[in-house]
Parts: C-alpha cells; sequence; structure tokens
C-alpha cells in the first residue's frame, strides 16, 4: 500500500506549475470575490474553506505585530507559499532580514505565492479546523524551508514543530509567556 502511495505521490504537480495554477487562481475574475478561503492542493485543484472570523483575523494580525515587534524582520498574515502538498496559505509568517533579501525579487515583483516557505508560519486554529490538518500543513511548510511552525490554539497555546518533531520552546529569541499575555488582551 505505501508502495502505491509513493507511485501516486511521484504525478502530483511540481511546485513550480502550482505556483503558476495559483497565478491563474489570484487573476481569475470569477474567483475574486468568493467569499471563502482558498488554497490549491497537490494537484492544483481549488480548495476552499470558510473565510477566517473576526477573532481569528484579529489574533493573526495581533501576533505578525507581535513577531515583528520581538523579532524584528517582517511578519505576514494570509501569505501564499509553493508547497509539495500545493499552494497553502499561512495565517502568518515571519521572516527575517535575511530570507527577504534572498527572496527580495518575489517580494518585489508582485508574486501570487513564495517558493520557499519563512522561517515561521503560524496557523491560528479555529472552530472549523482540526489539529491534524493544521500540523500537516505545518509539515508542508517545513518540507518547503520554514525552521519552525506553530499552531496557535483558541487558548492561546502554541504548538511548536520542527524538522525533528514537537518542541517545549521555540528556537526563536522569544519569551512564549510574554506573547502569550499580549495576546491575551484582545
Amino acid at each position: 500500500m505505501s508502495e502505491m502511495l509513493d507511485e501516486l505521490e511521484r504525478y502530483s504537480l511540481a511546485r513550480e506549475t502550482l505556483a503558476q495554477r495559483w497565478v491563474d487562481v489570484v487573476n481569475d475574475p470569477v474567483l475574486r470575490n468568493l467569499p471563502y478561503r482558498i488554497e490549491l492542493n497537490k494537484w492544483g485543484h481549488i480548495e476552499m474553506t470558510p473565510p477566517a472570523s473576526p477573532m481569528h483575523m484579529r489574533l493573526a494580525t495581533r501576533l505578525a505585530v507581535l513577531l515583528e515587534k520581538l523579532l524584528g524582520g517582517e511578519a505576514f498574515t494570509a501569505c501564499a507559499i509553493a508547497t509539495s502538498g500545493g499552494i497553502k496559505v499561512a495565517d502568518v509568517a515571519w521572516c527575517s532580514a535575511a530570507f527577504l533579501e534572498r527572496l527580495r525579487s518575489s517580494f518585489s515583483n508582485w508574486e501570487a505565492s513564495l517558493p520557499e516557505a519563512p522561517e515561521l508560519c503560524v496557523e491560528v486554529m479555529s472552530p472549523s479546523n482540526l489539529a491534524g490538518e493544521l500540523r500537516e500543513k505545518g509539515g508542508l511548510y517545513l518540507q518547503s524551508g520554514a525552521k519552525e511552525t506553530w499552531i496557535l490554539y483558541p487558548d492561546l497555546t502554541i504548538e511548536i514543530r520542527d524538522s525533528t518533531g514537537v518542541k517545549d520552546k521555540s528556537s526563536l529569541p522569544i519569551d512564549l509567556m510574554q506573547l502569550g499575555a499580549e495576546l491575551s488582551r484582545l
């Protein structure tokens, strides 16, 4: 069974092909005003989820602001990233100055998605999410170059993962207690 899945996996679309398909989706006027969040799966098919709730958007935006304040660099919300599993949109992505410089053309040429994942990719858990799907997205971000992924749960706890698995603390110079306290002030 595993061999059959590996064989099927080889036929999924390449990142470059997915990135071009994403450009087509982003530029499609029919899809532009849908009341859903869109991503592409590894076959290039559109996956839609309910739009983010006001609380979800508020947490993601606040986290992005705090990451910039605490770590420097730049943080973004709704960051489209080309992965082996499709174009995935991280709720929050943090980039160091070195990452921004290395991918300068992606940020200056209005590219529709990043060709690799920023150092930190965060998913904010909403009632419509399952932890497994967010962990799977995190794994795709790690395969695409992220150093660390987080899931921010509704109770403001953070699950941290890197390429070796679940971690007790972040490798980034950040005080998670302080971060949690700042987020709880919403």
